[in-house]
């Protein structure tokens, strides 16, 4: 009879703690594994604009503007990559990349660093159409949000006169 009375005292104090284990339990810190917001890096404007004419062609500086369009978020340094090509379906050619530290969208902050233009220089020759593409990030140095509009591509296209 003492181990039934026991027993009892027992399942009693199981049924009054369990509550307060749940209560506990609410007031554990969040998890580490909780969902974090990730930057994005996308290319908001490219813009081709002729220099100079000379006589093999023009000089036209490739404008590249990126941007972290997401808020409270900052990417860290990544790369951009510039290529040419007058004929895509054979492959493109190297131009130049250029470096970018970081994009930090801080909507706290009273200068909001979320964009940053790159230029870049080449020369087109007299007759000829040249596509550009760039990519941003290229090298996937930033874990992105949206890993698919790292791309942009235009064309230039010199006239030749008889």
């Amino acid at each position: 009879m003492k181990w039934f009375g026991l027993l009892c005292l027992m399942a009693i104090m199981a049924m009054v703690m369990s509550p307060l284990a749940v209560v506990e339990a609410a007031k554990a810190p969040a998890s580490t594994d909780a969902v974090r917001i990730k930057p994005d890096i996308a290319i908001s404007d490219l813009k081709i604009n002729r220099v100079s004419v000379v006589p093999s062609g023009h000089n036209v500086q490739i404008n590249v503007t990126v941007i972290n369009p997401v808020r409270n978020t900052a990417t860290g340094p990544f790369k951009v990559k510039v290529e040419w090509t007058s004929d895509p379906t054979r492959g493109y050619n190297l131009l130049a990349t250029g470096g970018v530290t970081g994009l930090n969208y801080d909507i706290a902050s009273a200068v909001i660093k979320n964009r940053k233009t790159l230029s870049f220089s080449h020369q087109v020759p007299t007759g000829e159409s040249y596509k550009y593409r760039v990519t941003a990030d290229y090298l996937n140095q930033v874990d992105e949000a949206d890993e698919t509009n790292n791309l942009s591509s235009a064309g230039y296209t010199t006239l030749s006169f008889p």
